[in-house]
């Protein structure tokens, strides 16, 4: 299954180490008390609360300037652990300063702590991988390895992948959810021997092949074991993520309830309560409810926030935490106490079911006199083409004469369907040509000649417009067919294919090729140039969601209102 959805793995690379040690593996600390076996490691290469010491490095120089100040101001987000405001703290500040080399070493950092903490959130990573055996885990490691020796776009050697576990082993042991779930009784001082060992082993990776590689695990493990008592499918799994981690912003590891959800998005069908939300203020902020879903039927709407959970209060909860709360078998109950937007606090009794996630949520004409209709698509799901089918029929009866199809917002799905979408409309020539390193990843996917959809086309993108989104926009726009209007496209031009391992029920998102557009324009870094540009204000940080421009509406969204003009000239002249 090929997907090119823009949901991102957080990070890309392996950490800089700043302090490169080179002496061999020893015997770790006796005692307690050490202090000639502690590292010598440059502050980079630290959490800002390092568990194992509880020291709080700060900046060496009063904030005298805007760079230092932000930076005191993420340090003081790593202190608290809040992994993702600091991410987002130090994302816009290397938008500011590109070059600031200290930002992105405490991003790096901050992006494995976050997806540890998720990972050891994920009860299906709990219940299921870390209860492996070691030969199962090992298993699962060569796997990786193998589907990324053999399937990866780019050939990569494997050192590179060991790096990027040690990485991940390292920046796990001086983080408290991983030392509790691991080792509780460890001593500070063996921790630090450990993690220092981990460090000279860091500069000195030799591997030719899996073989070598599994050798190379196995040392870490005895080490591991040895010096405190970690467990070998600890240190396993975090060379499995790690090593996945290493290579791309979209290349992961699946844990099991991580694959079911990307199957159950990409059949736009999940079990659940129909609800889209985030951790906002101490409460789960319902942003939209879908249509037909028991949260729909229960009465609950936008704005509205769940602030208990059963028993459990809501504050205190990380979102994985809470989402895991608000998951369950098909036919169970759920408990949750609402506070509504008016303030009012009422109790609501749901019994998640399967609900079906519609990718064309509207369907209208906006110009009766002109005959303009408007599609929002939303997803590259298994029912794309069918709901878009429906809903242009539908339309077609009102007398639509010009289409504007938006894809403001839509991260992408499957290829297949973006290329069979771009083929109603287009006569001839290329839709998309992938290139990767086997034949089977390489193609130019050409129009049929089958078109159905002949109306004139305006298509709306932004910066969230990414992937199946970009080949759909960019087949229309370089085949002459559509204008493009709004901004510049997200700029994702990778495929990544979706391999269920076979040891366990688990999976690996793997980027398997590069797309590149009719005129061979590669996506990647580039996105889709607008023929319109239509610039939008910029939100505030921390603007309520809720009140954000809502689309569709040509009363208030800027950019549907100037594809609603460009219609109506290309409609007289046509005339």
């Amino acid at each position: 299954m090929r997907w090119i959805g823009s949901r991102r793995t957080i990070g890309t690379a392996s950490l800089i180490w700043l302090v490169v040690l080179g002496t061999a593996w020893g015997d770790p600390p006796r005692s307690e008390s050490n202090p000639a076996a502690k590292p010598t490691v440059a502050i980079d290469s630290r959490s800002a609360t390092d568990s194992a010491t509880g020291a709080i490095p700060g900046i060496e120089r009063p904030a005298t300037d805007p760079a230092d100040a932000t930076l005191e101001q993420a340090l003081d987000l790593e202190r608290k652990r809040d992994w993702s405001s600091a991410m987002t703290v130090y994302e816009d500040a290397l938008e500011k300063w590109p070059d600031h080399t200290r930002f992105r070493h405490r991003l790096r950092l901050c992006e494995i702590h976050y997806r540890l903490n998720r990972r050891y959130q994920d009860q299906s990573f709990r219940k299921t991988l870390l209860h492996l055996s070691n030969d199962q885990a090992l298993q699962v490691l060569d796997e990786i390895f193998e589907r990324i020796e053999t399937n990866y776009v780019e050939p990569v050697r494997i050192e590179p992948l060991l790096r990027g576990g040690l990485d991940n082993l390292e920046v796990a042991l001086r983080d408290p959810v991983f030392l509790k779930a691991n080792v509780p009784q460890a001593s500070a001082d063996r921790v630090l021997w450990l993690r220092d060992r981990l460090r000279q082993e860091r500069a000195r990776v030799v591997a030719r092949d899996r073989i070598d590689a599994r050798r190379f695990v196995i040392q870490i493990e005895e080490a591991s074991l040895k010096s405190i008592g970690l467990s070998a499918v600890a240190v396993v799994l975090e060379f499995a993520f790690g090593a996945c981690d290493a290579l791309d912003d979209y290349t992961s590891c699946l844990t099991p309830d991580k694959l079911e959800d990307l199957y159950a998005m990409i059949d736009g069908n999940f079990v659940g309560l129909g609800v889209e939300l985030k951790l906002d203020h101490d409460s789960l902020l319902l942003l939209s409810i879908i249509h037909g879903g028991p949260a729909e039927q229960a009465g609950l709407k936008p704005g509205d926030r769940i602030v208990q959970i059963n028993d459990r209060a809501v504050k205190g909860l990380s979102i994985d935490e809470a989402a895991s709360r608000l998951q369950g078998e098909e036919g169970s109950r759920l408990a949750i106490t609402v506070l509504k937007r008016d303030g009012a606090s009422k109790r609501f009794t749901l019994i998640r079911r399967s609900v079906e996630v519609e990718s064309v949520p509207q369907a209208k004409i906006v110009d009766q006199s002109a005959g303009i209709g408007y599609v929002q698509l939303t997803g590259f799901q298994k029912s794309s083409l069918d709901e878009l089918r429906r809903a242009i029929a539908k339309l077609e009866t009102k007398g639509m004469r010009y289409l504007v199809l938006d894809l403001r917002g839509n991260p992408g799905g499957l290829l297949n369907v973006a290329v069979s979408i771009a083929d109603q409309f287009i006569d001839r020539g290329v839709i998309v040509t992938t290139r990767g390193r086997g034949a089977e990843q390489s193609e130019i996917y050409r129009a049929t000649g089958r078109s159905v959809w002949h109306m004139p086309i305006s298509v709306l993108i932004d910066h969230e417009s990414a992937s199946a989104s970009e080949i759909l926009a960019g087949a229309l726009q370089e085949n002459g067919r559509a204008r493009i209007v709004g901004g510049r496209s997200f700029g994702k031009g990778s495929v990544q294919s979706i391999f269920s391992l076979r040891t366990v029920p688990a999976g690996l998102k793997l980027t398997t090729a590069k797309f590149y557009s009719p005129l061979d324009r590669p996506y990647s870094e580039q996105g889709v140039p607008p023929d319109i540009l239509v610039r939008t204000a910029a939100k505030p940080k921390g603007s309520d969601p809720l009140h954000d421009v809502e689309f569709g509406d040509p009363k208030t969204d800027p950019v549907l209102t100037q594809a609603i003009q460009v219609a109506r000239g290309e409609l007289a002249r046509s005339r």
